[in-house]
């Protein structure tokens, strides 16, 4: 006598040596002597022999239209017996290959039948077995797909889809993805790197996007982009200062947020002020602007390009450009002219008319040293009295620096700039040719400004 018994999810079939109400000892094809409980017992049989039953039932089994056997089971609970005569024979008890074949039909289709002990089943209902069969067939179909975008990249092109997905799939994939799936199951074809195969497919084109992408992958997850957003107008309250300020930048500088003045040269007594863009004085704190601030924290700055903090329309509502009365915060200092000692400050939030925005790289061949070195004369660049007294005024306070230090400050190691040329505003694509500068620390501007 043989049977068919079930043992952690498979089944097994031998020999009964011995049965007993509880347990049967069974001896398996291998030679290997096992106890089976009673209750595991599925099939007991003369024939054929066991594994020649397994072979058979697995064949049966395959054959079986899990769709008419669904119509056929009971709406109640019912065992594998149940169904195989109902299937092939409802005049005849099941033979043991027919039992065993409904019965591994069954086990393998919980989307039509669910177990409901051992070798028991209850039909599922039609609205979850269609839910079930849409579930299986979409699986299906991406599984077909991966198959066919593996074929694409191992081919050397890559599908679009992965394309869109490249950087997520290569630095923070969701391994359940398709795409993610299908550059590993091209990988394992290939016998390559998932990175080696995308360059190849041609997904990697250029070193620098590639870097420049990931950066944008890895800190502006959701984008660059800003949401519209309104800059609020303020100062039109504020008093308006008398004065004309100008500002030192590089050309490359749209935000400029400082800028200086000078009142009464010639008088004996000047004031200097410093005059501190204000954008704040428009903000609430918790307001749209105020929150994007928050989040992006700083404007990133490279060679040929930047992403600011806040929109550009924001930030030139609130620049120092000149020809505009801009609102800021103001530390005004009196002067001794002669002597450069300090007679009394005050601070004022005020609009500021900015008359100039000057630019380094236009002005340091002019403003140089030899030009602070000669005596003042008719005719002076403009702006040359207000940046002589700056920078006779930057030189005292460097030297009281370096007295209060107890050693002078260097200058001497040069500063490098690096500019991509391109248009400006646009950003790089990689290919530009890179202009390397030299600026020496210390220039005269540069020691106004600092």
């Amino acid at each position: 006598m043989y049977v068919l018994f079930e043992d952690a999810g498979k089944f097994h079939a031998g020999r009964i040596l011995t049965q007993a109400d509880a347990s049967l000892q069974v001896e398996l094809d291998s030679g290997k002597r096992v106890k089976v409980k009673a209750a595991h017992a599925l099939i007991q049989f003369d024939k054929p022999a066991p594994a020649d039953l397994m072979k058979a039932g697995a064949q049966l089994a395959a054959e079986i239209d899990l769709d008419l056997a669904w119509e056929f089971a009971s709406e109640d609970e019912f065992g594998f017996a149940d169904l195989a005569r109902e299937y092939f024979d409802p005049s005849q008890a099941p033979s043991p290959t027919q039992q065993a074949g409904a019965l591994m039909a069954l086990y393998e289709a919980p989307h039509y039948f669910r177990r409901a002990g051992k070798g028991r089943f209850k039909k599922a209902s039609a609205e979850i077995l269609q839910q079930a069969l849409a579930a299986i067939e979409k699986r299906k179909q991406i599984a077909a797909q991966i198959e066919t975008w593996a074929g694409e990249l191992a081919a050397g092109r890559c599908p679009a889809p992965i394309t869109d997905q490249l950087y997520r799939i290569l630095f923070k994939p969701d391994k359940n993805s398709p795409e993610y799936k299908a550059v590993v199951l091209a990988a394992q074809q290939s016998h390559k790197a998932p990175l080696d195969l995308l360059q190849q497919a041609g997904a990697i084109t250029s070193a620098y996007q590639f870097h420049w992408r990931r950066f944008l992958f890895d800190s502006f997850p959701k984008g660059t982009q800003f949401p519209p957003l309104q800059a609020p107008s303020v100062g039109q309250d504020l008093p308006l200062a008398p004065v004309r300020a100008f500002s030192i930048d590089d050309s490359s500088t749209t935000e400029i947020d400082d800028a200086l003045s000078i009142q009464g040269l010639g008088s004996g007594t000047v004031k200097l002020g410093i005059h501190i863009a204000a954008p704040a004085l428009a903000l609430q704190p918790g307001d749209a602007i105020d929150q994007l601030g928050r989040a992006r924290l700083s404007t990133v700055y490279m060679p040929g390009h930047k992403l600011t903090m806040l929109p550009d329309e924001v930030v030139q509502s609130y620049t120092l450009q000149a020809g505009r009365d801009c609102p800021a915060v103001s530390l005004y200092v009196s002067l001794d002219e002669e002597s450069l000692q300090i007679l009394d400050s005050q601070t004022r939030i005020e609009r500021v008319p900015i008359a100039e925005n000057l630019r380094h790289d236009q002005l340091d061949g002019v403003f140089n040293e030899d030009f602070f070195a000669r005596p003042a004369t008719e005719g002076e660049p403009p702006w040359g009295a207000e940046l002589r007294l700056l920078h006779r005024l930057a030189k005292q306070l460097k030297a009281d620096r370096e007295q209060v230090r107890g050693k002078p400050e260097s200058f001497n190691r040069p500063d490098y700039t690096f500019r991509l040329d391109q248009p400006q505003g646009q950003e790089p694509s990689g290919h530009e040719v890179v202009s390397i500068g030299l600026r020496q620390r210390g220039a005269p501007l540069d020691l106004i400004v600092a």
